[in-house]
């Protein structure tokens, strides 16, 4: 499918389906909290977080929860964790939007710090980008053109 026709559908899509029953459940949603959405499910990230289900020992913090919040962390320009953490504690649409119902649910900032540490070890950010890329250009040929930089012009003589 066409990327533009892939475009209109999701944003058809967001737009007509996802926004109001987002604001249904969780009531009016900001311009940012839109952007959030967006990105999320254009991303669709859950796809590529690993879950953990059944195994012994205490279970690790949702990932895909925490996930969200790095892509929302992205979408809102935080500069800090704790920052995120301190707009997730006032923000009951974004926490949420992350798959946390209550302040309590919130991770610790350690346990932000482990995530996206795991994320990196995991190439997360990679494998994201390089499907969001092969899922868009999927029908395309993309070329590529290299040109070398014009050479410095040699100096006048006298």
């Amino acid at each position: 499918m066409p990327l533009l026709t892939c475009l209109t559908r999701t944003w058809a899509h967001i737009q007509g389906n996802l926004f109001p029953l987002l604001t249904e459940e969780l009531g009016p949603l900001t311009e940012t909290h839109k952007r959030v959405v967006m990105v999320l499910e254009l991303a669709g990230i859950e796809g590529f977080v690993q879950a953990w289900p059944g195994l012994p020992g205490r279970p690790p913090h949702d990932r895909a929860a925490l996930a969200r919040a790095f892509v929302a962390k992205a979408v809102l320009g935080l500069p800090t964790t704790l920052m995120l953490i301190e707009r997730l504690t006032v923000d009951k649409q974004l926490r949420r939007l992350c798959g946390w119902e209550h302040l309590g649910e919130i991770p610790s900032e350690a346990t932000f710090s482990r995530a996206f540490a795991e994320f990196a070890r995991s190439q997360l950010p990679v494998r994201l980008h390089e499907a969001l890329i092969k899922r868009s250009h999927e029908d395309r040929l993309v070329g590529h053109i290299s040109r070398d930089a014009p050479q410095s012009r040699p100096a006048k003589s006298r």
